[in-house]
């Protein structure tokens, strides 16, 4: 299976586990939406530490990260969950015309969706989709290194004669 469909299917699966820890949290331990800033740095931290397991043992199963990359791997999440993610969502905040536009589409549909859920959730994937390509991209050249090459095979005088 090609190696971006597989950080595909693990993002997705690292999406919704990171959904349902969040969800988790809120509604059963927490009880309540004063942490929701506790409970989203929970589950992001969690899902880390997963998505490295994963990526580990799926993505790059045929590359084993140095502890220069398993620091890096760490390093970058930090970015883009304190620097990266937050400016995409800060940018496409403003974007109206497309929040605007998503939920004249759901209101004719008959959907009962707020505003404010259209435009959360169009800036969620927007922002999902920018980190997972800048992800795929920084974990594979500066985390899990380079593509291990089968050995070559020396050619023997022996070899030579029998052909």
């Amino acid at each position: 299976m090609n190696r971006g469909l597989k950080f595909v299917i693990v993002g997705i699966i690292l999406t919704l586990t990171q959904y349902l820890f969040y969800t988790f949290l809120v509604h059963v331990i927490f009880n309540n939406n004063d942490l929701l800033w506790l409970c989203s740095g929970i589950s992001y931290i969690f899902a880390t530490i997963l998505a490295f397991i994963l990526h580990s043992n799926i993505t790059w199963k045929e590359r084993k990260p140095t502890t220069h990359g398993i620091i890096m791997f760490f390093v970058w999440n930090a970015i883009t969950a304190f620097a990266i993610a937050p400016f995409f969502t800060w940018l496409f905040k403003f974007n109206q015309p497309i929040h605007n536009f998503l939920y004249s589409i759901s209101f004719g549909m008959g959907f009962s969706f707020t505003y404010e859920f259209v435009e959360s959730t169009t800036i969620f994937i927007f922002v999902t989709l920018i980190t997972l390509t800048l992800n795929f991209l920084f974990y594979d050249r500066l985390v899990f290194g380079k593509e291990k090459t089968p050995a070559k095979k020396t050619t023997t005088k022996k070899d030579t004669k029998k052909k």
